[in-house]
């Protein structure tokens, strides 16, 4: 049986998607026909050297590209579309080899893994922050700070494809000072021109061994009783909601890209119980699912009288971290390419490519 994986991605009917008359389509952000330096599968070993391992990761992902031409093809033509696409291969090239292992969640075929960052990529660089990805590709880009209960700060940085290339396309930190406290990797994916817009994560991550306990129960207490990691889910949670998302989708236990890992008993976080715990909804697939809403005022009513002074303060801390956050994404926006005839004429060409048939579907 087949369930509907994510939202707006049963089979990847178009990768590239239609937009409605008026809005911004991909082809306003394709790359300039200038550039004629077209990126190909070997971009992905750039940062390896001559020698048999080479020879070897070749092969491999040109099998893997020969076993799924069509996701190949469409992949390509993304990464040809503008020249963002360039900048991250250098800082990351292991980018290229994203659509042919496991990413967000296994529920996702080769076609849905594709269709999904298509459509992340799409939105981002609607939103003016391709030259934003790019420097969070080669170090963290700090956006904002917020103080503590004993005034000292704590930052939100963005990472990009790295460290969790596997789980998400962006990683937003909450640092203190030069610890990492807590990390959540996430893409967008669906398209505002359909409605269906949302936000996958992928992964939350904390600190480490006894010291990296000790260091985030110091930023709970610092933090009024927030715990950094429902602090980060809540962050992304609003993202979503203030770009137009209708749901988040929080992967399972079972389903995370980094199984193997998991099966071998290197992974630790229950992240089922956190999603039940945060009010989530499980999924016939085995993911879990919050709908992206505005953050709701506390309900001061159920809680003790002892207690609502700190309830407030958590509150105005998280108001205060999503405006942090906000004002860092839009402070480095860029403005949006304008796009060439020809280069208009190359996304349209993207766009009849991915007009597949369902019987063209192959699991990866």
């Amino acid at each position: 049986m087949v369930f509907r994986l994510w939202p707006s991605l049963p089979c990847m009917h178009r990768a590239l998607p239609r937009t409605a008359p008026g809005a911004p389509g991909l082809s306003k952000y394709t790359w300039n026909p200038l550039m004629t330096q077209a990126i190909t599968l070997h971009a992905g070993l750039s940062n390896m050297q001559p020698g048999m391992s080479r020879v070897r990761e070749l092969l491999k992902l040109q099998l893997r590209a020969q076993l799924q031409r069509r996701q190949t093809r469409i992949w390509l033509q993304l990464l040809n579309s503008h020249p963002v696409f360039k900048d991250l291969l250098q800082a990351y090239p292991r980018m290229m080899h994203k659509v042919y292992r496991h990413y967000l969640s296994t529920n996702l075929s080769c076609r849905q893994r594709v269709a999904l960052l298509v459509e992340h990529y799409h939105f981002i660089l609607q939103q003016g922050w391709g030259k934003l990805m790019t420097q969070a590709a080669r170090a963290p880009v700090r956006l904002g700070s917020v103080p503590g209960k004993s005034g000292a700060p704590y930052h939100l940085q963005l990472c990009s494809l790295q460290p969790m290339d596997r789980e998400g396309e962006m990683v937003l930190q909450l640092a203190h000072g030069d610890d990492v406290i807590y990390s959540v990797a996430f893409s967008f994916f669906g398209s505002r021109a359909r409605a269906s817009m949302g936000v996958g994560i992928g992964c939350l991550q904390g600190p480490r061994g006894a010291e990296g306990l000790r260091r985030v129960r110091e930023a709970t207490r610092d933090l009024h009783g927030m715990r950094p990691k429902a602090l980060m889910v809540r962050l992304v949670r609003q993202l979503g909601h203030e770009h137009g998302c209708r749901n988040m989708v929080l992967v399972g236990n079972a389903n995370r890209a980094v199984h193997h890992s998991a099966k071998k008993g290197r992974l630790f976080a229950d992240y089922n119980s956190l999603w039940q715990e945060l009010g989530a909804q499980v999924r016939k697939d085995g993911d879990f699912e919050l709908p992206c809403e505005n953050l709701p005022l506390p309900a001061l009513e159920d809680i003790p009288s002892k207690k609502r002074s700190e309830a407030r303060k958590r509150h105005e801390l998280t108001l205060a971290m999503i405006g942090s956050l906000r004002s860092g994404l839009d402070a480095h926006r860029s403005p949006v390419q304008v796009a060439t005839a020809g280069a208009v004429a190359a996304a349209n060409e993207a766009r009849q490519a991915t007009d597949l048939e369902d019987n063209d579907y192959a699991a990866a």
